[in-house]
């Protein structure tokens, strides 16, 4: 694709902008949002997807965004109006996570694109092999417990590091909430899943603000992004009721593999340029 040499303020080189681009862009929501939806991680598709558009890494990460906050909050309004979300709980489990997102998004803002993109593959692989070794949490019966009276100081630490890593990179963080509210906290399956949904929604923005106080958004591209994933988080319900999910995330692996190869060969060794350099 070629794109005109044209600056923004910021120093970020802008595109003009085609139907190619709004179409890969509104694709790349609806992904991440039916993969996102049914087990998470739709950030690891999307992501390379507006990489490939052109977009530097650390815009197109705060482009992304705006989908995330799409699917997250359309998500959270399903939720409350079929099940009940432990607000007070979530809101206090939240306060460390908000910290560490919003010194996460900092320092992704701050980075060089190129070690950006080397911690980004990484996650990818480390997902793919997450993804094939691990086994789904087996349920627990719900309950009535607060899960915030059996967190320590060690609790609200590691969600610290989730917030960091949340504010840096995101893809995944609804898996990894879910995944410590019932490993460590003991938290009842159905209450881990509305506590993360919630935690999810408002952790976000924070996020969100700092990508758009240092101008790392394209807000054309965003908006076909949370178009494509508020239709992508109603599809992947779908797929949740009618209990087709492992389909999609055969599909998911093969993309994110793809997105490897992708993301390895042609935006960090340029292979497509002859010439080879880290």
């Amino acid at each position: 694709m070629q794109f005109a040499p044209l600056r923004s303020r910021l120093g970020h080189p802008r595109m003009e902008l085609t139907l190619i681009h709004y179409a890969i862009a509104i694709l790349a929501g609806l992904t991440s949002g039916i993969v996102s939806e049914i087990g998470g991680a739709g950030s690891l598709i999307s992501l390379p997807m507006l990489i490939g558009l052109g977009l530097p890494p650390s815009v197109a990460n705060g482009t992304n965004r705006i989908g995330v906050m799409t699917q997250y909050t359309m998500g959270y309004i399903r939720y409350l109006t079929h099940k009940h979300i432990p607000h007070k709980e979530a809101a206090i489990l939240s306060i460390t996570l908000i910290l560490g997102t919003v010194a996460g998004a900092y320092f992704a803002v701050r980075i060089a694109d190129v070690i950006f993109n080397w911690i980004f593959i990484g996650v990818m692989v480390i997902t793919i092999l997450f993804t094939f070794f691990s086994h789904d949490l087996s349920d627990k019966p719900d309950s009535t417990d607060d899960p915030v009276g059996r967190s320590r100081i060690a609790d609200y630490l590691i969600f610290l590091l989730l917030g960091l890593y949340c504010g840096m990179i995101q893809a995944g963080m609804a898996y990894l909430m879910y995944y410590l509210l019932v490993s460590r906290l003991h938290t009842a399956t159905k209450t881990a899943e509305a506590i993360k949904t919630y935690m999810s929604m408002i952790v976000t923005p924070f996020a969100l603000f700092i990508f758009i106080w240092f101008g790392h958004i394209n807000w054309e591209l965003g908006a076909c992004v949370a178009v494509g994933g508020g239709f992508g988080g109603w599809l992947g319900e779908r797929f949740v009721e009618k209990k087709d999910t492992r389909t999609v995330k055969d599909w998911f692996m093969v993309a994110l593999v793809i997105s490897v190869i992708y993301m390895l060969l042609f935006v960090q060794l340029h292979l497509h340029d002859g010439i080879f350099y880290l």
